[in-house]
């Protein structure tokens, strides 16, 4: 008997407790639900959203294989307005500037490409953006203002560090100092780029040695710059 009632008062407790916290525990078990299959549709959209891009970049790709550059820069603009959290972004940031210039827009494509370069993300991304813009400014006449954004550049403010594209930035500022017709800057630029050069040493060396023998005060320097 007592055993009888032991296990009725057991029961009753049981009940008593799940009478007490039935609610909180089913609340609490839905949220656990929800949370669950929010998560999962969170990262189902992601994939979504990551394949559209894909998508999206993939036609943009095929507009600049086959020359439709005006077609090229309206994908490239969805991409960056729709697609802006995804690495296609960038990516047709570059496509939208060499379109650019397919169709002789060179100071879009320059604002493109420097729009890449200020881009959180792929550093990598980031640089090939700069470097392409120099060239365009470079090319446009604009020696003056690219010698003074690669100092910046190269001596690492604003947070940038130009890694291994040191050289490429080095190549650059030989490009403009010869540009100016300075020499003697010039042949240090491309001597600081063979230094660090992971791409294109040949024609760095071609640059160079197109400069001519360099002067006495020249070869001191070199001395210099070589020893650094």
């Amino acid at each position: 008997m007592d055993t009888y009632q032991t296990e009725e008062e057991q029961v009753e407790r049981i009940k008593k407790w799940w009478a007490d916290n039935s609610r909180s525990l089913i609340a609490g078990v839905v949220l656990g639900l929800i949370g669950l299959f929010g998560w999962q549709s969170w990262q189902g959209q992601q994939q979504n959203h990551a394949l559209e891009a894909s998508d999206a970049y993939q036609q943009l790709a095929q507009s600049m294989e086959s020359s439709t550059f005006e077609a090229a820069i309206v994908l490239a603009e969805e991409i960056d307005k729709t697609y802006s959290d995804t690495p296609y972004a960038a990516l047709a940031g570059l496509q939208k500037a060499k379109a650019q210039l397919e169709t002789g827009d060179r100071k879009a494509a320059v604002e493109s490409l420097e729009k890449v370069a200020d881009l959180d993300g792929n550093k990598a991304l980031q640089h090939i953006a700069r470097i392409r813009a120099f060239r365009i400014r470079l090319a446009d006449g604009d020696a003056n203002g690219v010698v003074s954004d690669l100092e910046s550049v190269i001596s690492g403010e604003n947070g940038i560090n130009p890694g291994q594209f040191i050289g490429q930035y080095e190549a650059l500022k030989g490009d403009a100092y010869r540009q100016l017709g300075n020499v003697e800057k010039a042949r240090s630029g491309y001597m600081a780029a063979l230094r660090d050069a992971t791409l294109d040493s040949q024609l760095i060396q071609l640059k160079l040695d197109d400069l001519g023998p360099p002067t006495i005060v020249d070869s001191t320097e070199a001395v210099q710059e070589i020893e650094k």
